[in-house]
């Protein structure tokens, strides 16, 4: 392997690294990445000693600095998460409480709708006359905290969709979480976005999920 492919393979290694921090900080798995990003750490310091050309060494630093500022990311959104979890336990209680109200206050008629309006995991319903087409329902899932109000309300409303089209099989609501958390990671991956529109498609008896991205 040539030193361009190895900058190159460990460039791919660190887009693959940030998805598992994404992962880790909505609540997608238990624990930091920490021994994968020390380990890369330690391959680019050992392959500097290796470049012999100014394009490698011009490949390296632009690698070398994208590794460097997601270092600084995650190190930054790990000592936040690790305050959060410090919280007095009246305090998160209290937010949690937030939360909770924020996707779930509304009354009988149309509560579902209003549940997700008011944070990032949001419903839109594009108002419609008579005889239009109506657009697929949408939820704004952010790609930096879990909001699992919003998931629910989303999730309810997927298998309602799935029930209506004759589809029995169901997933559980983790799995469902586990899945979305994946696909927001990935394109977070791809693009750098704070928000995902997900939306739910229902067509000849098949419901599907498509995601876009919102900057």
């Amino acid at each position: 392997m040539t030193v361009d492919d190895e900058i190159r393979q460990i460039d791919t290694q660190i887009t693959k690294l940030k998805i598992q921090f994404d992962l880790y900080f909505i609540g997608s798995v238990p624990k930091p990445p920490t021994d994968q990003r020390d380990a890369l750490d330690k391959q680019l310091k050992k392959l500097q000693f290796n470049l012999k050309s100014s394009g490698d060494r011009f490949l390296y630093n632009a690698v070398l600095n994208k590794f460097n500022a997601y270092s600084e990311l995650w190190l930054k959104n790990l000592r936040t998460k690790e305050e959060g979890a410090h919280l007095h336990p009246l305090a998160r209680r209290h937010a949690q409480q937030v939360a909770a109200a924020a996707g779930a206050t509304g009354g009988s008629n149309g509560s579902a709708a209003s549940a997700a309006a008011a944070n990032t995991g949001t419903r839109h319903k594009a108002g419609h006359r008579s005889g239009e087409h109506r657009p697929p329902d949408s939820w704004r899932i952010s790609t930096t905290q879990r909001n699992d109000a919003a998931l629910k309300n989303f999730y309810q409303n997927f298998i309602a969709a799935k029930a209506k089209a004759g589809d029995q099989k169901t997933p559980s609501f983790d799995s469902f979480a586990r899945e979305i958390a994946r696909h927001a990671a990935a394109i977070k991956g791809q693009v750098d976005c704070e928000t995902i529109d997900f939306k739910i498609y229902s067509k000849d008896n098949k419901v599907s999920i498509k995601a876009k991205p919102l900057k």
